[in-house]
């Protein structure tokens, strides 16, 4: 009697153990829902920039406002300024995309320049511009919504 119980907890225990380890979890094919971009973005600089060396630009300040956006496609303009307000570098449009991550960002620019980034949180994004004209550059732009 006690071996035939052994061999049916076996048997129990086996079952069970082949129904948890056969089955696959589902997976979920919901994208999370497009973040809205729209709003003004300020932050830092941090450059590399032909001839100039490293810079963050005396410390400007560059603005994305985003002012229309449809799904994952947004446009807007960028601003740079000094620490006063002072516009130092001339306004320029600029387009962009999200990716299906609802996450990674890409844009271009009026005149030639890229940016690539992610949101690091809801009104937080940090973008990598390049521009391959003279002089070449390169920054890091940290910005927050404000």
């Amino acid at each position: 009697m006690k071996l035939k119980a052994i061999l049916c907890a076996g048997i129990l225990l086996f079952a069970v153990l082949i129904c948890g380890c056969t089955t696959t979890p589902q997976e979920s094919n919901a994208l999370p829902e497009t973040p809205d971009l729209i709003g003004n973005w300020t932050g830092t600089i941090i450059a590399y920039e032909d001839g100039e060396g490293y810079t963050t630009f005396d410390g400007a300040l560059v603005t994305i406002s985003v002012t229309e956006q449809q799904d994952r496609i947004f446009s807007g303009e960028f601003f740079y300024t000094d620490r006063n307000g002072n516009a130092i570098w001339e306004t320029a449009a600029f387009a962009g995309a999200i990716r299906r991550d609802n996450r990674t960002l890409t844009m271009v620019e009026e005149g030639g320049g890229r940016s690539f980034g992610s949101l690091i949180a809801p009104d937080e994004m940090e973008l990598i511009y390049m521009y391959g004209g003279e002089p070449f550059c390169v920054s890091i732009d940290s910005l927050k919504r404000s």
